[in-house]
């Protein structure tokens, strides 16, 4: 009956999209939102709480793909209202009556509390030069093993703990339509972020990439509005024709807020609930569309 948002814009990056915000719109759902921008999922909010930037608040922050870590101190202090996550935890906590010592830390304090009893693998660095806020690259410790749930704990290709022992190919579900769905990343975008900068949407569009061939058998030109469409939704784009994209594949890049999409629905309109037979995760790209002219 309440929900509450905080680093998410789930009615733009959650899948099934015509259903998320079927329930967005409940009467009965209470919806507070953490934000700092008028997100599609802030417009649904019965209340918005101001969110703080990274240059209001401490933290420390892990980077993509590599192991490197860095903490930042906040600059400014919050301006207006403006409250950090942690923050918000801790007075909800406070408020709830949970009255535990960990929910009385400020973020500082909380960073200090990790960097004082650090793991093996965080002492393997320079503390000094991470307190200073310089970043810093984690060693992987020696005879560094994962968290793989093998016998080795890498990752084995040949696994006789599973009813198949060998990978084995799976056809994928797809939709009863003729193009499969690839939604890349958008070079400008960061999933649903960045959409507030005009200087990014003003001067770019809603793109659905498709391969020359396949523009002319279905009788699209480049720069056209286009339908895609499947079970699920139907989401307006401006085609894009290009040899780049192969044969019986359209491409769409980045998530867009509503407000830039040529239509009043985005991709993930098209996306599906399915999860993958293994460990249950999304289907994002296991999707098919039919792609006709804008009447």
């Amino acid at each position: 009956m309440s929900l509450y948002v905080y680093t998410s814009n789930p009615a733009a990056v959650a899948p099934d999209q015509n259903k998320v915000l079927q329930g967005l719109a409940r009467e009965d759902l209470f919806t507070v939102v953490h934000e700092r921008f008028m997100t599609d999922t802030a417009k649904y909010a019965d209340i918005i709480l101001p969110a703080t930037t990274s240059l209001e608040h401490s933290d420390i922050y892990r980077s993509y793909g590599h192991y490197g870590v860095q903490r930042a101190y906040s600059v400014i202090p919050p301006l207006g209202q403006a409250k950090a996550n942690w923050e918000v935890f801790c007075l909800l906590a406070a408020a709830m009556g949970i009255d535990k010592p960990f929910f009385k830390q400020s973020a500082d304090e909380l960073i200090d509390s990790i960097l004082t009893q650090p793991s093996a693998w965080l002492a393997g660095t320079s503390l000094q030069a991470l307190s200073e806020g310089r970043p810093v690259e984690l060693p992987l410790p020696e005879g560094y093993k994962t968290n793989f749930k093998t016998p080795s704990g890498k990752i084995e290709i040949f696994n006789p703990a599973e009813d198949s022992p060998l990978p084995m190919y799976t056809k994928p579900q797809g939709d009863a339509a003729a193009f499969w769905l690839v939604n890349s990343p958008d070079a400008r975008l960061l999933n649903s972020s960045f959409n507030e900068r005009e200087e990014l949407t003003k001067t770019n569009k809603m793109l659905l990439q498709i391969n020359p061939h396949d523009a002319a058998k279905i009788e699209i030109a480049d720069g056209q509005l286009v339908l895609a469409y499947n079970e699920r939704g139907e989401v307006t784009f401006t085609a894009k024709v290009s040899d780049k994209v192969p044969g019986g594949v359209v491409v769409a890049e980045g998530l867009w807020w509503l407000e830039h999409a040529p239509g009043n629905r985005s991709v993930n309109a098209l996306t599906s609930q399915r999860l993958t037979d293994k460990a249950q995760g999304s289907t994002f790209y296991d999707v098919k569309v039919n792609v006709r002219a804008v009447e």
